[in-house]
């Protein structure tokens, strides 16, 4: 009907909806300005390498995700006992050394564990390919990141238990991240090296040999984020969010193979088998939730020696535990 046909309540009625649109409207553009205008938190995280070790964080902070929860994200490679220096000293907000935080924890650094990514660690002790075995290591030097880290924990257990002294038995050189290991193994310099995804694959593709995995002699979590009690105290509600944007990176990576295959091979410049194997060890060992639990804690305090240490000393379970309950 034409508007001068309209009866006035019709006309009224519409004109009450165009106007309920026109407020929804303005809302709307109203809170995505205030989105966009709302400054993000600047976050600085500190792994040991550009490896697939830390493939959750890579993927939170190139795909936009630390975005989402608010955070400008920076994600810094240094060497593991650099970390926690930095750590302390505010140059960075977190780190994934889990290793190398549990021991500074020990000996009474104020820092904790509050995230746990990984069922175990992936490194691999690799060495050329004459090498038959660990044993034929003797005398040799074998590149590791740093003492005390996770890669110096999986060499030395699988020294000793080939029956070597990794004190005395080999020279292992301090080299720093896992490309930096795999490039001193290529060159000729080492004769063996620890290394991560996807490093290992790569060296193993280029004839050299696998000579133990972590699996065969250690079994602790490996990656997660770790912070100062002080950031805890001050700063709960950022680190819960941080939580969230780990936990669904995590859920990324598990569900959406292929992409994460693509991503591997972009971000690593590998090719697609060394992404498809390196992705399949990897996806395995995720922890969904990101959990910290006593059991995983104690198994790292062992593998330190040091069973006499409570584990709540060096991690925080409470922050998982508060995001799960929100959920």
């Amino acid at each position: 009907p034409t508007p001068e046909g309209m009866s006035v309540r019709y006309r009224l009625r519409i004109g009450n909806v165009i106007k309920f649109a026109a407020i929804l409207f303005v809302c709307a553009a109203l809170h995505e300005s205030d989105a966009a205008e709302r400054p993000r938190e600047r976050v600085r995280i500190g792994v040991s390498s550009k490896s697939i070790g830390f493939f959750d964080i890579w993927v939170a902070h190139e795909k936009g995700i630390f975005r989402k929860y608010g955070f400008d994200s920076e994600v810094i490679t240094m060497r593991p006992n650099l970390s926690v220096v930095a750590l302390q000293a505010g140059e960075i907000d977190y780190t994934m050394m889990t290793s190398t935080v549990i021991r500074s924890a020990v000996k009474g650094m104020p820092l904790k564990l509050i995230t746990i990514g990984l069922k175990s660690s992936f490194h691999a002790l690799v060495g050329r390919g004459s090498f038959k075995s660990v044993a034929e290591l003797k005398g040799k030097k074998i590149a590791i990141s740093n003492v005390g880290a996770t890669d110096e924990l999986v060499a030395r257990a699988l020294l000793q238990k080939a029956g070597l002294d990794p004190r005395r038995d080999v020279t292992m050189l301090s080299v720093g991240a896992s490309e930096t290991r795999f490039q001193s193994l290529i060159s000729g310099q080492m004769d063996a090296a620890t290394l991560s995804l996807p490093h290992s694959v790569l060296a193993k593709q280029q004839g050299f040999r696998f000579l133990g995995n972590a699996g065969d002699v250690l079994h602790i979590p490996f990656t997660g984020l770790s912070t100062t009690t002080a950031k805890i105290q001050r700063d709960r509600e950022a680190i819960k969010r941080m939580i969230q944007a780990q936990m669904e990176s995590m859920r990324w990576i598990k569900n959406q193979k292929s992409d994460a295959i693509q991503f591997l091979r972009q971000f690593f410049g590998t090719n697609e088998p060394t992404a498809i194997e390196s992705y399949n060890v990897y996806a395995p060992l995720i922890i969904d939730d990101v959990r910290v639990t006593a059991e995983a804690v104690r198994a790292i305090l062992d593998s330190e020696s040091a069973t006499n240490i409570p584990w709540t000393q060096v991690a925080d379970a409470s922050l998982v535990e508060e995001v799960l309950r929100s959920r």
